[in-house]
């Protein structure tokens, strides 16, 4: 009986792949010696997308679907015999694949739309703002925890838009934002148009351009913004006590901004309580952040909107105040926004990630409907950011 010599054996080896994205990776084998070998042919799905071409050993294409595919080939050391073997090629799916659109319980108190957007127009310049549920709340079956409020006063020339980002751990915490910027809207409305306003309003003309606000107007703003603020404090603290429950669970960030043409200057004020962003662009490669962003006791909490917050005696430093001669757009974003956009606080400060976000909103502001660009633009993909997202912009 004569014994056969085993088939010769090698190993191969491919990159994972992904569905929809281009690939482009060379075929690579080693026989039992470890010296490379050369592959001559690839039995490939017709529905995989994918080619070898064996002059460069490459597999291209762009895959089709996504799976486990144990790819049949045949390899040679000495270009006169061939043998058989395989490779294992991962195609993963695309990872928006994974992500569930669950509606919440028809039952959960204090629903609220998945999708807002609105938009005005303030004299010369437009106001809109664009809020829509996140990906981890789709996928859970939760509601938007984000709200927004846009207004302009034609008599007295104020505009002011408002952003909030309720807290995901509080279970309440989609009225608390709702809550927040519309009774701090109402209030800011109210005092702006009335004898706090007219007072403000006469600051803003005595203010000269080359100088910092009076601390007057300062005192002035601080005290606008922390009675607006109050006031939502204690709208939450009604419908916690209403339904038996905490201020906590209603739990939310709060970004204002009250803006206004005077003389050829844009005037600005702003209240910073929480993550996310407020900034005065332009022109192009300038960018005044309105404060910062701030944090709690440990990494990834913030801020949120409470009496010790209004009542701490470094509450004048989360306003602010500028005039500035030539804005392009004043901007308010919920951290959904930034934390992708800007990722940290030193990118926060850096004009050029601002100019690409402005290159991205631009087109969409110049739309027919921008409310409605903007809604469709907040659902784009970053991995690792699925966060409700909310954006309000004057330009």
């Amino acid at each position: 009986m004569t014994l056969q010599n085993p088939p010769p054996q090698a190993t191969f080896h491919l990159p994972n792949a992904r569905f929809g994205v281009h690939y482009d990776s060379p075929l690579s084998g080693r026989d039992f010696s470890g010296a490379p070998v050369r592959i001559l042919e690839v039995a490939l799905p017709d529905r995989l997308g994918l080619q070898f071409d064996p002059s460069t050993g490459h597999l291209t294409g762009t895959p089709a679907d996504a799976g486990d595919y144990r790819l049949r080939l045949r390899w040679t050391t000495d270009g006169r015999t061939s043998h058989a073997g395989d490779c294992l090629l991962i195609v993963n799916p695309d990872p928006r694949s994974l992500w569930k659109i669950v509606e919440p319980p028809i039952d959960a108190p204090c629903p609220k739309p998945h999708l807002d957007s609105r938009l005005l127009t303030a004299g010369g310049r437009r106001i809109v703002a664009a809020s829509r549920r996140g990906r981890s709340h789709e996928h859970v079956g939760g509601f938007r925890e984000d709200d927004c409020f846009i207004r302009h006063d034609a008599y007295s020339g104020w505009s002011l838009l408002l952003v909030a980002d309720g807290a995901g751990s509080a279970p309440c915490s989609r009225e608390g934002s709702r809550l927040a910027v519309t009774t701090a809207g109402a209030c800011l409305s109210e005092n702006l148009t009335g004898a706090l306003g007219a007072h403000l309003s006469a600051g803003l003309d005595r203010w000269g351009a080359d100088s910092d606000a009076p601390p007057s107007l300062t005192a002035g703003f601080a005290r606008l913004f922390q009675q607006a603020s109050l006031h939502a404090v204690q709208a939450i603290e009604d419908a916690a006590r209403e339904s038996g429950g905490t201020a906590r669970d209603y739990a939310t960030t709060l970004l204002g901004a009250a803006v206004k043409e005077s003389g050829r200057e844009t005037v600005l004020a702003t209240v910073w309580i929480g993550d996310g962003a407020i900034a005065a662009y332009g022109p192009r490669g300038q960018i005044r952040l309105m404060g910062t962003p701030d944090s709690g006791e440990f990494a990834g909490q913030t801020r949120f909107l409470d009496r010790a917050t209004l009542a701490d005696p470094g509450f004048a430093t989360r306003i602010g105040i500028a005039h500035h001669p030539d804005l392009t757009a004043m901007l308010l974003l919920t951290d959904g926004v930034s934390d992708p956009c800007f990722e940290t606080d030193n990118g926060l400060r850096d004009p050029a990630r601002w100019d690409r976000l402005w290159d991205d909103l631009s087109p969409l502001l110049g739309a027919p409907d921008p409310e409605r660009r903007l809604l469709d633009w907040l659902a784009f993909f970053s991995p690792g950011n699925h966060d409700d997202r909310t954006l309000a912009v004057l330009w």
